[in-house]
């Protein structure tokens, strides 16, 4: 466990990824499944650096059969803010979505089949802690010591976490024949 200190990532992710204003709102996503079987999403919200649980949401993926996280980011992406779109909600400042370019992607997909304009979305790859962002080739590799680093793999983790414990959920209702 390392300290995280919300209001230096924030504005670290603000320097880093060359926005024009701090952002506030962060929403992360994440895709869990067992061998294909029962795959389900999760979105986290972070406010001001800290999760917001009221704003926690979980999708069971319907359109997508088999292992592919591509499809189903793009299913819980466009599900995600078509909704927010259709009644006027504010969209989050960044969407943070677990995995690399591929899923990075997807989620980019999402936004251009709706023709909705899309917030500040990257991706954070586990393996070298590497972040992609759209537009740039190659990933930007931040100090393992930054707090923007520890702030999105903050999120990143909560929506893995969230993604799995509703994962186990249904899980065990299917195992145990409950409702």
């Amino acid at each position: 466990v390392f300290y995280i200190d919300p209001k230096k990532g924030l504005s670290g992710l603000r320097k880093v990824l060359r926005l024009v204003e701090t952002p506030r709102t962060i929403e992360g996503v994440d895709i869990a499944h067992l061998g294909g079987n029962q795959t389900v999403a999760s979105l986290v919200q972070f406010i001001d650096g800290l999760p917001f649980k009221p704003g926690y949401r979980r999708y069971r993926i319907r359109d997508v059969h088999g292992v592919d996280d591509f499809r189903s980011i793009h299913e819980v992406v466009a599900r995600r803010f078509q909704r927010l779109q259709d009644e006027s909600e504010v969209f989050p400042d960044i969407l943070l979505v677990d995995g690399g370019k591929g899923q990075l992607g997807a989620a980019m997909a999402g936004f251009d089949d709706l023709k909705i304009e899309a917030p500040t979305v990257i991706a954070l790859a586990k393996r070298n802690e590497e972040l992609f962002v759209p537009g740039h080739s190659e990933p930007l590799r931040l100090s393992r010591h930054a707090y923007a680093l520890r702030l999105l793999q903050y999120v990143r983790d909560e929506s893995h976490r969230f993604a799995q414990h509703y994962h186990h959920i249904l899980r065990r209702k299917s195992t145990l024949g409950e409702n």
